[in-house]
């Protein structure tokens, strides 16, 4: 990995932070990356993936959800200080600037937003469309950007407040748009799997072009998990169809949630025992390969037996 530097940071949002990184004194300069292109960041013990919003001459600029939205302390962002040292892999990735396919149409989830913008600032599309989905009416990041782009490209920008709409129907968002399109879709993977879905249900050929895996790990799954509640000592069957928040709530657990699309972590679980097939944009890299803890709202069992904190 490459030796840099957190040269400044600054807030977008209350969860959301901008950084920008710099090579290392005394070290090779930072790959070219293309704006768009993922970077992983070694962060002490942790590593995230994270999208390069823009590059300079020196550097990259990048932006963070920081973890839980006020709830746990947040392990990887404070770790991102100014003048702190940080590990950065080469730039990878195809959702970017340079694809080849013009993009018509864009889907976002919450940080989903930065390789969408990234693409934008580049200055080729025209007439684009956008729906951004995020929960809270402070969140949003790089959605004055976002607007100003729109003006001067002729785009279109759907804003989806969760908090307020609830989740977009992404069945009924790509039967809108029009075949023959090209659809760029960033965010949490469930949402990514469900509008992957969607655009194999319709008739009519519409390219999808994403950086998550081809599908999620759905034939690996079993049809369903037996759930331990070990604090109110509920055992239960849960069908993996449906979402693991529904299905605790349906048996009497109390869990709290909001956005549902694996955004917020209002709905984080520490598991005792099992294996997760993560979805969601909070956890860390490392977290989900621990398997510590999961998104209730998004994330399935892997193993046929889960036993769950709560």
């Amino acid at each position: 990995m490459n030796t840099a530097v957190v040269r400044a940071a600054r807030s977008l949002t209350p969860t959301v932070t901008q950084y920008w990184l710099t090579g290392a004194q005394g070290a090779a300069r930072l790959p070219t990356a293309v704006p768009g292109q993922h970077v992983t960041l070694r962060i002490g013990p942790r590593l995230k993936t994270l999208t390069v919003v823009a590059v300079s001459d020196d550097g990259y600029e990048l932006a963070v959800r920081n973890r839980h939205r006020g709830g746990r302390r947040d392990v990887l962002s404070p770790r991102l200080h100014v003048g702190a040292p940080v590990a950065v892999s080469s730039p990878g990735g195809h959702f970017t600037a340079e694809h080849a396919a013009p993009f018509t149409h864009f889907l976002a989830g919450g940080v989903g937003i930065n390789p969408i913008l990234a693409v934008l600032t580049a200055g080729r599309l025209r007439g684009w469309r956008l729906v951004y989905v995020d929960r809270g009416e402070g969140e949003f990041p790089f959605l004055d950007r976002i607007e100003d782009l729109a003006r001067e490209q002729g785009g279109t920008v759907e804003v989806v407040d969760t908090g307020t709409g609830g989740r977009p129907d992404w069945t009924e968002v790509v039967a809108r748009i029009p075949e023959g399109s090209t659809v760029g879709v960033c965010g949490p993977t469930g949402m990514v799997a469900d509008v992957r879905n969607a655009v194999a249900r319709e008739s009519g050929k519409r390219l999808l072009v994403t950086d998550e895996p081809a599908a999620p790990i759905v034939g690996g799954l079993p049809e369903t998990v037996e759930v331990e509640c070990a604090k109110c000592g509920i055992t239960f069957r849960a069908a993996q169809h449906q979402p693991l928040l529904d299905e605790l709530k349906r048996n009497g657990v109390a869990v709290s949630s909001s956005c549902r699309q694996g955004i917020c972590g209002t709905c984080e679980i520490e598991v005792r025992t099992g294996r997760i097939d993560h979805r969601d944009e909070v956890l860390t890299d490392q977290e989900k390969a621990e398997s510590g803890y999961m998104i209730a709202c998004v994330s399935k069992a892997i193993s046929d037996r889960l036993v769950l904190n709560v």
